[in-house]
């Protein structure tokens, strides 16, 4: 069977975290794509923090998530 880019974090994920539970996501990006990962948490809070020279930007929002399948589901959704 062949194994999914994710299957690892999700086997960690079931075994050291409680579902539901807070999960903090963080994700670095190119200043003119952070669009793309902000629009995953539109609604939600989340700060935008640009690196020093400007050309990239990180993005951190800790979300309350049902499940591993809930994070790994986010986490497929981006393409950066």
């Amino acid at each position: 069977m062949k194994r999914g880019p994710f299957d690892t974090l999700r086997a960690k994920l079931a075994a050291f975290e409680q579902w539901p539970g807070p999960y903090l996501f963080k994700f670095i990006a190119p200043k003119d794509r952070i669009g793309e990962v902000e629009a995953l948490f539109e609604g939600h809070e989340y700060r935008l923090r640009p690196s020093r020279n400007g050309r990239w930007v990180s993005l951190t929002c800790e979300r309350v998530m049902a499940s591993s399948e809930a994070v790994v589901e986010i986490l497929s959704l981006i393409h950066i």
